[in-house]
C-alpha cells in the first residue's frame, strides 16, 4: 500500500486470511483493491500472509464479503485503525490481539460465526458495534463496560434477555434488537435517554412498560410481529406521553422558524 494511504477496502474477494507481510508487486495489487480495481485472480493467492497488519497509518479497513476464517494475531499492529469491518466473512473467533486496538471507534462484524471478542471491554472509545445474524444467546458482562457505545445492532440473534447494567451505557442514541428472543421489553433501554430509532421488532414482547415513557427522546419506535394483544388505556399514556413529547419539539421547531 502507498505511504500514507489510511483508508482501505477489499471486498467481494476470495480471501481466505488476512493477508501477511510482502513487498514489491503487492503494494500495487492492495493499492488496486482499495480502489475497486482488484484482480481476483491474483487476491486469492495472498492467503496466508500478513501485510494489511503493517500497514502503520491505516485508519479504516473493510473487508467485508470475503471468505476469511481468521484474523492474525498482527492485527494488533494496525495502532491507528478506528473503522474495522469485516462482516459477512467465515470467522469463528475473534484474536484477544483486537482488544490492543485501543483507538478503535466503529466495529461490524455481523454475519459470521463468531462469538463475542474476548476482551472487547478493553476497546474504551468504542462507539459503534454490531454483531448481526450470529445467534448470540448472551450479550455477556462486557458490553455495559462501553461507556462510549452511541450505535449497537444485534439483530437477528438468540438474545432473551438484555443485562440491565447496559443502563450505563447513557450515550446510546440507536439500538437494534430486533429478530431475537425477548420476552419482556428490556428495563434498562428505560434509562437511555438519548435515544431516538429503537428497533425491537420480531421478538416476543407482550406488553409495554412505563418505563417507556423515560425515554423522553425518543423518536422512532419499531415493535411490529411481537406478541402484544392491546392497547390499553394505561399502556396507551405511556405511548401517548411520546407522542404528546414528539408533537412539542414539532411545535417548538416550527415556532422557531415563524
Amino acid at each position: 500500500m502507498p505511504q500514507g494511504v489510511s483508508e482501505t477496502g477489499v471486498r467481494k474477494h476470495v480471501l481466505l486470511t488476512l493477508p501477511e507481510k510482502d513487498t514489491g508487486e503487492l503494494n500495487q495489487i492492495l493499492s488496486e483493491a482499495a480502489n475497486g480495481n482488484a484482480r481476483p485472480d491474483i487476491l486469492p493467492s495472498l492467503a496466508g500472509n500478513k501485510v494489511l497488519c503493517y500497514l502503520p497509518h491505516l485508519v479504516k479497513l473493510s473487508i467485508c464479503e470475503n471468505l476469511i476464517q481468521s484474523l492474525p494475531k498482527d492485527i494488533k499492529e494496525l495502532k491507528k485503525l478506528q473503522d474495522f469491518s469485516i462482516s459477512n466473512n467465515k470467522l469463528i473467533f475473534l484474536p484477544v490481539q483486537l482488544s490492543q486496538l485501543t483507538k478503535l471507534k466503529v466495529l461490524r462484524a455481523d454475519d459470521n460465526k463468531l462469538e463475542l471478542p474476548a476482551k472487547i471491554h478493553r476497546l474504551k472509545h468504542l462507539k459503534e458495534f454490531s454483531v448481526s445474524r450470529k445467534q448470540l444467546d448472551s450479550l455477556g458482562e462486557q458490553i455495559p463496560h462501553l461507556k462510549d457505545l452511541f450505535k449497537i445492532g444485534f439483530s437477528g440473534n438468540a438474545l432473551r434477555y438484555i443485562p440491565v447494567e447496559l443502563k450505563n451505557c447513557i450515550r446510546i442514541t440507536k439500538a437494534d434488537l430486533s429478530n431475537n428472543k425477548l420476552s419482556q421489553f428490556p428495563n434498562a433501554l428505560c434509562a437511555l435517554f438519548d435515544l431516538k430509532p429503537l428497533n425491537l421488532s420480531g421478538n416476543s414482547i407482550s406488553e409495554i412498560i412505563p418505563g417507556i415513557s423515560d425515554i423522553k427522546d425518543l423518536e422512532q419506535l419499531e415493535l411490529k410481529k411481537n406478541k402484544l394483544s392491546s392497547f390499553s388505556s394505561n399502556k396507551k399514556s405511556y405511548i401517548g406521553s411520546l407522542i404528546s413529547h414528539s408533537r412539542e419539539k414539532c411545535f417548538t421547531f416550527l415556532k422557531s422558524k415563524v
